[in-house]
């Protein structure tokens, strides 16, 4: 896991055509791409749903890419507690993390208000941004894929799974 800085995130953001909402909203930090996603998959996750099952469907999304980075909407990802290092704005977690994302994916805490209730996880390519958040449980996790080649990946794995989802697409 690696401290990312609020320049270094900005510079991937722009990169990689994401918006972030303007301070003055006063909705936090949040992200969207400036042109729509061709495909979003939304993952229906039930209370009844065993943290394994969660393990399952979330590491089969972080398969689709090496790198990730984990962005809260709310304070900094030093909030998180994490990584102890002076503030900063998102985590990179490489390839051998992995594993430790999904773990604090499934585990954190999800206080409304608190600063791991939402969440952003954004591939390094800025291809694929995972939201998170406490709106999941009612409206499901979506999933916004900029490659029709990496949502037939993904849908495989979580048709392989048995996982309860619904696909929309925009064409341009």
């Amino acid at each position: 896991m690696e401290p990312i800085s609020t320049p270094q995130l900005d510079a991937c953001l722009s990169g990689a055509g994401i918006a972030v909402a303007d301070p003055s909203l006063h909705i936090g930090r949040e992200l969207s791409y400036t042109e729509p996603a061709l495909r979003t998959v939304v993952i229906h996750l039930d209370e009844s749903d065993t943290q394994i099952y969660v393990s399952k469907v979330i590491s089969i999304i972080l398969e689709l890419e090496k790198e990730w980075f984990l962005i809260p909407r709310y304070g900094t990802a030093s909030d998180l507690h994490l990584i102890e290092s002076r503030r900063f704005a998102a985590i990179l977690f490489r390839s051998p993390d992995r594993q430790k994302l999904v773990e604090y994916l499934c585990t954190r805490p999800m206080d409304i208000g608190g600063f791991s209730a939402d969440l952003y996880v954004l591939s390094t390519s800025g291809k694929v941004l995972l939201t998170w958040d406490h709106h999941t449980a009612r409206e499901g996790l979506a999933i916004q894929l900029c490659k029709v080649s990496q949502t037939t990946q993904l849908l495989v794995g979580l048709n392989e799974l048995g996982a309860e989802l619904e696909v929309y697409d925009v064409n341009r």
